[in-house]
């Protein structure tokens, strides 16, 4: 009797022990909708987060958009805190003013004379922004429109004497810049309160349909003799430079090697522009992991053995 009772109480539990698997096996395996972790939705947030920011990174992302923003650390710390970089700029605006000065003693045409200059780290240094994204988990263009409104960048060394100079000797100073048309407040109330000339609508052309600035340098030109152009992207000199991979952009430079320093004043800039772009294929919607292999890619390396 007793081991009948044994019997049964083992069939019992080896019963409920069968049971507790299989409702185990479907919890974990039969749920495909379940595809998310650690509270993340599908598109990588968590679902009580409101942030909306499409440069937020995704939970799932093991390179994140900080990391990428770590590598902004040495060229920002050169901007900022380099002498180097001040000297360049002062080297920059004294060639500007010498080929100006050329043009004032060698050229007789009754055309009045323009330079165009770029804004952005050509004559206002928005480097904070830039040191502001490291640390972060945001990109641009997050904040970018309350910085620009904030006028709080600084001028390069040496821009605002040059244009004030090109103004008092009979020319008219243009800034193309590729800030939206609905920053024209924001971007003005900074470059008057620096003391930089002309700063009136109808000198500063900032972008509204294209960022191609050919057509904004084309109007300059109906009505002026443009002595030089001053930027810190080769887009701001010619339209052939634009949207051309790495060597493409190699060979449009070399074949216009007589105008720089002489039309064109190239100034630094290591912290983004163009360039970048071309290392990316200009998709720049890959993920942040890609973006930081593509730059390491082409570098030219020697490794100690």
């Amino acid at each position: 009797m007793k081991r009948f009772k044994l019997r049964r109480y083992l069939a019992y539990l080896l019963i409920v022990l069968l049971i507790f698997s299989i409702s185990v096996g479907c919890t974990e395996e039969d749920t495909p909708e379940d595809t998310t972790e650690n509270g993340a939705n599908p598109d990588g947030a968590d679902e009580n987060d409101n942030e909306t920011d499409e440069n937020k990174p995704e939970d799932n992302d093991e390179y994140s958009i900080k990391d990428l923003n770590e590598q902004l650390v040495m060229a920002t710390t050169w901007y900022q805190n380099s002498a180097e970089m001040r000297a360049l700029s002062y080297q920059a605006f004294n060639l500007a003013k010498m080929v100006y000065d050329m043009d004032l003693n060698n050229n007789d045409s009754d055309e009045k004379r323009a330079v165009i200059v770029d804004v952005d780290e050509t004559v206002l240094d928005n480097s904070p922004y830039e040191a502001g994204l490291i640390g972060s988990d945001y990109a641009y263009p997050t904040g970018w429109d309350d910085w620009i409104n904030s006028a709080e960048g600084t001028a390069l060394p040496g821009s605002i004497e040059f244009l004030n100079y090109v103004v008092e000797n009979g020319g008219d100073v243009f800034y193309v810049s590729n800030r939206k048309i609905h920053l024209l407040e924001g971007t003005m109330e900074n470059l008057e309160k620096l003391g930089f000339p002309q700063v009136k609508e109808e000198n500063i052309l900032l972008r509204e349909e294209t960022s191609d600035k050919g057509p904004r340098r084309e109007i300059v030109d109906e009505n002026h003799r443009i002595v030089l152009l001053m930027g810190d992207n080769l887009n701001d000199f010619d339209s052939a430079f634009g949207d051309k991979n790495i060597e493409d952009r190699f060979e449009v430079t070399d074949t216009n090697k007589d105008k720089f320093g002489t039309k064109f004043i190239v100034l630094p800039n290591p912290m983004y522009g163009e360039w970048e772009g071309a290392l990316y294929d200009y998709e720049w919607g890959i993920s942040n992991e890609e973006k930081s292999q593509k730059r390491k890619a082409p570098l030219n390396t020697w490794i100690v053995e």
